[in-house]
């Protein structure tokens, strides 16, 4: 048995799941190949307790954006470790990072700072139901744990049946559901809250420009959870991407390089709401994560980040293409350059589904680690993706190969 698989052994007797986080839960259908523990990264690289290294397309899910143990970033936090991290008035950090943020994102006209894009998903409904004076509010994606966005699974995860009345789940993309949604409940509605991209196909922000559309239709207002797009597909998120002006917004992955902080944001007339009742958090003006947010965004702003990103994604959706077709394979590059994947398309979606997981699986001994989506980082040069490239084709031809043979033993495979 190996280090990991007797500390994960461990951590499931103390911890539930091993872990705090169900995304970074061990796939049962990788056992033996993903690593259940990562103990160290730096730059785009990271390494699991056996000591083996992965060049890491996951990133944390997202946060980090500009590599692991940035080191400029992480100088900023040391240097305000020194002053303190929480004091018992505010910092002079918070308007720093607010003046930031106000000339980053298009609609930033207030800001509150939080900890994770749950919190500042939830505070946004709350506001929105603040200022409506309306109970009832429209999801589209997935927005985190909270009541408000987890009543498709009521009541067995403790969330009370009775939201199912005050909550309407948009399957995500679907226009003609959400213009019927909207308009069967109008008058009750206090807000749409939506994902702006769902790492998909629709790379021109077709969905969300038609709820900005509906919502402004029927004065509802339109919360974008940019948790994980925003600082990753452009300096503004998806808004500036798509060029869409949410009324609400909230951020959160990658404006820190991976140091918890969110916030949600938007139109002061919305954000003033906040005078009149009590949303707080003791942590939220914590000013480590704060000084992390503000050197990752100057970095951001200076270097242009995003021009890389968008690069290096380019080349690795240009190899994905280059490699399918060697391969003799039907399938391309999709999505957008800093989320994109390659995308199996014959017609037998069972083998698709078969090929995709067993790439996975083959990546994963190659030292590439990635689920789904091909997340790209600051730190991602060129020669990185061309050495992911090569181990990909690697990869995909040792999938090709046994396929056939494990047709039959392949458990169907869900991320």
């Amino acid at each position: 048995m190996r280090t990991s698989d007797r500390h994960f052994q461990e951590a499931l007797k103390l911890i539930p799941w091993g872990t705090q986080t169900n995304a970074k839960r061990p796939f049962p259908q990788f056992e033996g190949i993903m690593p259940k523990f990562i103990e160290r990264g730096k730059g785009c690289r990271i390494w699991d307790m056996e000591g083996k290294e992965y060049i890491d397309f996951r990133l944390a899910l997202g946060p980090i954006t500009l590599g692991y143990c940035y080191d400029e970033v992480d100088d900023a936090v040391r240097a305000q470790m020194k002053k303190g991290v929480l004091f018992s008035m505010a910092s002079p950090l918070e308007l720093e990072l607010a003046q930031l943020l106000h000339e980053i994102v298009p609609n930033a006209e207030m800001v509150r700072f939080m900890k994770t894009g749950e919190d500042a998903n939830l505070c946004n409904v709350r506001l929105a139901r603040a200022y409506t004076q309306r109970d009832m509010v429209l999801t589209s994606g997935y927005h985190g744990y909270p009541d408000w966005f987890a009543v498709d699974d009521s009541p067995k995860n403790g969330v009370p049946a009775i939201l199912k009345d005050y909550v309407k789940i948009i399957p995500w993309g679907d226009c003609e559901a959400a213009e019927k949604l909207i308009r069967q409940y109008n008058e009750r509605i206090a807000c749409v809250v939506s994902i702006p991209y769902d790492m998909n196909e629709d790379v021109n922000g077709t969905y969300i420009k038609y709820l900005r559309k509906l919502t402004k239709e029927y004065g509802i207002l339109l919360v974008l959870d940019e948790v994980w797009t925003g600082f990753r597909l452009a300096l503004g998120g998806a808004q500036e991407l798509f060029s869409v002006d949410a009324d609400l917004a909230s951020y959160a992955k990658a404006m820190a390089n991976g140091y918890p902080i969110s916030t949600y944001l938007g139109k002061q007339q919305y954000l003033e709401t906040l005078n009149t009742f009590r949303m707080t958090t003791t942590y939220a003006g914590e000013t480590l994560s704060i000084a992390a947010a503000i050197a990752t965004l100057k970095i951001m702003k200076r270097e242009k980040v995003h021009d890389h990103l968008y690069t290096m994604g380019r080349r690795l959706m240009e190899g994905f293409n280059r490699i399918a077709s060697e391969c003799g394979v039907d399938a391309y590059a999709a999505g957008l350059p800093p989320s994109s994947y390659l995308k199996f398309n014959t017609r037998d979606k069972a083998y698709n589904e078969r090929l995709e997981y067993l790439w996975f699986r083959e990546l994963f001994r190659e030292g590439i680690f990635v689920v789904l989506r091909w997340f790209i980082c600051y730190s991602h040069k060129a020669a990185d993706i061309d050495e992911t490239l090569e181990k990909a084709k690697t990869a995909l031809k040792r999938a090709l190969e046994v396929e056939p043979k494990e047709r039959s033993s392949i458990k169907p495979f869900y991320w």
